[in-house]
């Protein structure tokens, strides 16, 4: 089983996200001076960090014609973990966070695959839980995360440093596995169609375990770039991410009913979503026209994207 279309196919779905990146630095650029300032650039890729990670956890599930609505909460719950542990644990506390995040994408897994929930409602119900979950452990924000994570992760807002590494990686690795892996290619194929995946010989429960374990996993490790960003934690910060992520991914070019998009295109997708509120900022316009901003680009993708028509499901 192959994705739909070629590789080469999939990687242009994400070039309006690239034009649209483009259109927003040349905008930016040409009224404000600040936007090549070092500092700033710096910045831009200290942003894209947590909302790429979420947006690419996402589109593991998306790819395989599901959805994961927990997203948000996983990252408020593991910033929660972070504040409370990294004093104690020091840097073994981001496994732990880790841990939390597969543990959170398990269930989901064992909703979807053992009890036959619809994905949309199982992950829809795990984020209230795991909102709980975070409330409990830290009710309003606070708690503390440890300065040297920052200052070893973060340094002093440059450009090149550990987060765009963390970025290219994640990236490089996900690339390869959709574009060169037989496993990759059963995920695009359950995507496209849970019927004929099964008749083909898709394990269809190890994929849905697999994705849905990813995209725990990235959110929690979004949730540490958060936390050690704000340096504490906040039962409800993650909230935004959810759609954040989504958006990200379909105007990457992925789409909603599985089977289609490409990893590049979805971090061309964060980078837009974060340069729009980047140029807002620098523009100095009012930040609540941001939310409309996103919510017509988002509108606009599902329009460009969904024409392919809906998949069929078992």
């Amino acid at each position: 089983m192959l994705p739909r279309g070629s590789i080469r196919t999939n990687l242009l779905l994400g070039l309006p996200a690239l034009l649209l990146a483009a259109a927003i630095v040349a905008v930016a650029a040409s009224w404000s001076g600040d936007f090549f300032a070092a500092g700033n650039l710096g910045n831009l890729v200290n942003r894209v960090l947590p909302l790429s990670l979420a947006a690419l956890g996402q589109a593991f599930v998306l790819f395989a014609g599901r959805i994961d609505l927990s997203v948000g909460s996983v990252i408020s719950l593991s910033t929660a973990i972070l504040a409370t542990t990294s004093t104690s644990l020091g840097w073994a506390a981001v496994p732990l966070v880790l841990v939390a995040g597969l543990a959170c994408g398990a269930l989901n897994a064992a909703g979807v695959i053992y009890l036959r929930i619809n994905p949309l409602i199982m992950t829809l119900a795990s984020s209230a839980i795991v909102k709980g979950a975070a409330l409990i452990l830290m009710p309003t924000p606070g708690g503390e995360v440890d300065y040297t994570f920052y200052d070893a992760f973060y340094g002093q807002d440059l450009l090149v440093g550990w987060p765009l590494a963390v970025i290219l990686l994640a990236f490089l690795g996900a690339f390869l596995l959709f574009g060169f892996t037989r496993f990759g290619r059963r995920i695009y194929a359950l995507g496209s169609d849970d019927r004929a995946a099964y008749a083909n010989g898709v394990d269809v429960r190890r994929v849905e375990w697999s994705v849905f374990l990813a995209s725990g996993f990235f959110a929690a490790a979004a949730g540490v770039a958060v936390g050690i960003k704000i340096l504490s934690g906040d039962p409800l910060i993650g909230d935004s991410f959810t759609l954040d992520a989504i958006a990200a991914a379909v105007l990457g070019g992925v789409a909603l009913q599985g089977g289609r998009g490409a990893v590049p295109g979805v971090l061309a997708g964060s980078i837009a979503l974060v340069l729009i509120a980047n140029a807002f900022n620098l523009l100095e316009l009012d930040p609540n026209l941001q939310q409309i901003a996103k919510g017509l680009i988002f509108v606009v993708a599902l329009m460009l994207f969904m024409r392919g028509g809906v998949r069929r499901t078992a």
